[in-house]
């Protein structure tokens, strides 16, 4: 692959409707207290977590290298009933900002007035939807003085808290004026932050008062069809900033989204719905893998990005008010989700547990918060040689982000459900204006790394490593092994050092490198399963579906020292009830994935798990990506007694 590096990155040029004495916006990248800043933000929804699990919650996005918490405001959460509002329990908003800013987390409110979010009606309250349904998303009256209200709500909660960003709207691509509108709503309550967002996607057309946000998915569950989708454009580097598919339910799919964005694009590329995983709806049940996320970061981050904000990281449980709350297509949306369950597949599960990704996606996170100052103000160069089209596999997916005399190389061999072969001795050369600088690296089957090319570290000027760069001091410089991949380092006067796991010492700066650590999920403890006569009401679990009730049920009993259950059931979905009251626990569409449920704050030790089978009539209504089996299975269900669950 050839890199022609031509020219310096272009001049930052402030945007001045946007930041305040702490955190400012250019056209490239956000500084930090005058410094280049490439923060990570992450996703969780305040109303879908127990308050007792808020600051858990927080602390291990805190500890994954998140630096921001944003989560939407659903307002149906919040006024159910017409002008009853209600702040407390799991809605506090305001002590869920100050717990975030207690663990070290900024606060991005993504205040809507409409979220999407997989909520139903998208977040609007029944009674709003009924009253307005020929307003709505507008400014016409009464609609727009509802949303005056409503934000007058919000604000009060969450007045003189220091706030990262506030995103207006969700998705909304045609009506900019009423986005203004909305925007001046919001700063009329007295909210106020650095960062005034939107989404981006849809070729929206956005006031010049509104940064916009990008995104991309694994897979898109919210496809109408029940077959395999082509390779996904958020697997190849490009600066492309949008993929043309995030949104497609409600917006349609459109060869004009997925337009290029030059280096003269007066914002920076920014993510907030980076897919941490992928919903699973009723008919399309993708399974997506750690390496699945992985890739897309890597590709993101190498595609320029400078802020990885990922939607979600983590999951959460819908309430359940007056009626449920979740998207279906009983409320007139085009998918089926599950009732209680918003796990999205997320590093942090909806219960709490933590994923591989929560561990791969951490060393990304790691290298950001290090080398970030560095990588911010690097422009992305794609190679000369680029994949042909999606359904290229051969042609290696790679990017260089520098600055004119060095950088990052960032490389993925890494799609999803398809298998890449290695690419032995593949040639890399880099042109800059002064120098040039080439080496063969055996690339492995199925990875996605990083490299430094032609830098000075920690006081060490080298012409590349290859190992990925984790941290580094004013003079130490630590790596880490890449799975198939010798590490060595070739210095600037042409000397190769191999790297040794313990540490080397080169001239005066210390080499650390790391072993690269498999992920190894907790051990887990099997209990018994049994069968039981049915007595769970099947009517919350099953009413939104187009199903019959062939529902068989299992007792399954706990011990007090147990904390966590784990469960893998076949079937088509299955429902967790508690014994003493016949509460809807938690829900599954069932795809393959261990199903876990939080045992730590249910009083009684036993409670029902409810299997809907599949049938030969569901075979060509729902996309599964694991084997299709109809018939009665009977759940395989462990316990774990740890603090932590990993799955």
């Amino acid at each position: 692959m050839n890199f022609k590096i031509e020219k310096a990155p272009a001049d930052v040029r402030i945007c001045e409707t946007f930041g305040n004495a702490e955190i400012t916006v250019n056209n490239r990248y956000l500084t930090k207290n005058g410094k280049p800043w490439l923060p990570v933000m992450a996703e969780c929804h305040y109303s879908r977590i127990p308050r007792e699990k808020w600051e858990e919650t927080l602390r291990k996005m805190k500890d994954g290298g998140a630096e921001i918490a944003a989560s939407y405001v659903f307002w149906i959460h919040h006024e159910e009933e017409k002008g009853i509002f209600d702040f407390a329990g799991n809605r506090d908003i305001r002590h869920f900002i100050e717990l975030c800013h207690k663990v070290g987390l900024e606060f991005c409110l993504r205040i809507g007035p409409w979220a999407h979010g997989e909520c139903r009606n998208g977040g609007f309250p029944d009674w709003l939807c009924e009253e307005c349904a020929s307003t709505l998303r507008s400014d016409k009256e009464p609609y727009f003085g509802y949303v005056r209200r409503y934000l007058r709500a919000v604000a009060d909660q969450v007045r003189g808290l220091p706030l990262f960003g506030i995103q207006i709207e969700n998705e909304m691509t045609w009506r900019h004026e009423y986005m203004e509108l909305v925007r001046q709503a919001v700063l009329e309550t007295g909210l106020t932050a650095p960062l005034l967002t939107a989404t981006g996607w849809g070729n929206a057309r956005l006031p010049d008062t509104l940064l916009p946000m990008f995104g991309g998915y694994p897979e898109a569950p919210w496809t109408g069809h029940t077959h395999e989708l082509e390779p996904n454009a958020n697997y190849f580097f490009s600066y492309v900033r949008e993929d043309g598919n995030i949104g497609a339910d409600l917006l349609g799919i459109s060869e004009d989204s997925r337009r290029n964005v030059s280096p003269e694009y007066p914002f920076p590329f920014m993510t907030c719905e980076l897919g941490g995983g992928n919903q699973v709806t009723y008919h399309r049940r993708p399974r997506i893998s750690s390496r699945d996320i992985e890739a897309l970061a890597v590709c993101k981050l190498g595609s320029g990005a400078n802020l990885l904000g990922y939607y979600m990281y983590a999951g959460g449980l819908n309430p359940v008010g007056k009626t449920t709350m979740q998207e279906s297509k009983e409320s007139g949306y085009p998918n089926d989700c599950p009732v209680i369950s918003y796990d999205f597949q997320s590093p942090i599960g909806d219960m709490g547990q933590l994923r591989e990704s929560w561990f791969r996606l951490s060393k990304i996170h790691t290298f950001v918060r290090s080398f970030g100052e560095m990588l911010a103000p690097m422009e992305p160069v794609m190679p000369s040689e680029m994949p042909a089209s999606l359904n290229d596999t051969e042609t290696l997916r790679c990017a260089f982000r520098t600055d004119g005399k060095g950088g990052f190389l960032f490389v993925n061999n890494h799609i999803r459900l398809h298998e890449l072969p290695g690419q032995p001795n593949h040639r890399f050369a880099f042109e800059f204006a002064d120098e040039s600088v080439a080496f063969d690296l055996d690339i492995p089957a199925d990875s996605t790394f990083f490299l430094p090319v032609n830098l000075t570290l920690a006081g060490l000027s080298f012409r590349y490593a290859s190992a990925q760069p984790v941290s580094y001091t004013e003079n130490e410089l630590t790596l880490m092994r890449i799975p198939g991949i010798d590490p060595v380092m070739v210095l600037r006067d042409g000397r190769t050092v191999s790297l040794k796991e313990g540490g080397s010492r080169i001239g005066d700066t210390d080499v650390v490198l790391l072993p690269y650590e498999e992920y190894v999920p907790d051990e887990l403890t099997r209990i018994s399963a049994e069968p039981v006569p049915k007595c769970c009401d099947a009517s919350i679990l099953l009413g939104h579906l187009p199903v019959q009730d062939h529902t068989s049920e299992y007792a399954v009993r706990w011990t007090a020292e147990d904390r966590w259950m784990v469960i893998r059931a076949r079937g088509n979905l299955a429902g967790f009830y508690a014994c003493a009251d016949g509460r809807l626990i938690s829900d599954f569409y069932l795809y393959g994935d261990a199903w876990v449920i939080d045992l730590r704050n249910l009083a009684a030790k036993e409670g029902i798990i409810k299997i809907q089978p599949l049938c030969e009539d569901d075979r060509n209504k729902i996309y599964m990506e694991i084997p299709f089996e109809t018939g009665v299975y009977p759940p395989e269900v462990w316990v774990s007694r740890t603090e932590n669950l990993k799955i």
